[in-house]
Formats: structure tokens, sequence, C-alpha cells
């Protein structure tokens, strides 16, 4: 069994569903945390989601309205199976940061 632990670091660049980390093939994840900041001048609006490739179901995980500047945590764990996908959902492109931890179990 082998372990890794990883950050995966993004800049959502666009509106609509990005896929910011999929779930290797023989894998499973556990998401400990994900971070958000706003870079913009105003509130923008974001569904984290994550969708379950055996059940082919995308859940949001809740709606946040985050303000200028400022940054939330969602805190986990969020399990993810191989071909799970975590995805953020902004409306407004390249404006929001986000950092996930992650350990990947195969």
């Amino acid at each position: 069994m082998a372990i890794a632990y990883k950050n995966i670091t993004t800049l959502v660049d666009s509106t609509g569903d990005i896929t910011v980390y999929t779930c290797p093939s023989v894998t499973q994840s556990i998401i400990k945390n994900i971070n958000l900041y706003n870079s913009h001048s105003g509130t923008i609006v974001i569904f984290p989601k994550i969708t379950d490739s055996s059940a082919s179901v995308t859940a949001t995980l809740q709606k946040i309205s985050l303000g200028t500047l400022a940054q939330t945590s969602l805190a986990g764990p969020f399990v993810l199976e191989a071909s799970d996908v975590l995805i953020l959902n902004c409306d407004t492109a390249s404006k929001i940061f986000a950092v996930a931890s992650i350990l990947e179990v195969s």
C-alpha cells in the first residue's frame, strides 16, 4: 500500500464547472480541507462539488459567497474513490485561488 500527501493548487480560470482534482485509478483519496481565497474587488459565489463516478452523480457541498479579499476553508474529510472528481464552480473567472490538501492511498 502506497501513501502520498499532495497539495493541489489552482486558479479557477473560467466560470462553470472546473475540475480541480481527479482521483487516480486504483486509488482512494481523502481531501482533508479545501482553502479558497477571493482576489477580486467584489463578492464571488462558489459551488464546490464532488462527482461520484460510480454512481454518475455530482453533489454540491455548499454555496459560498466569498467577499472581497476574503478566504474560507471547507473542512473534510471528503473521501474520493477512483475516477471521482473535485469540482469548483465560480461566477467570476480567474479570481479564486484554491488549495486542496489530499492524501492518496493506493
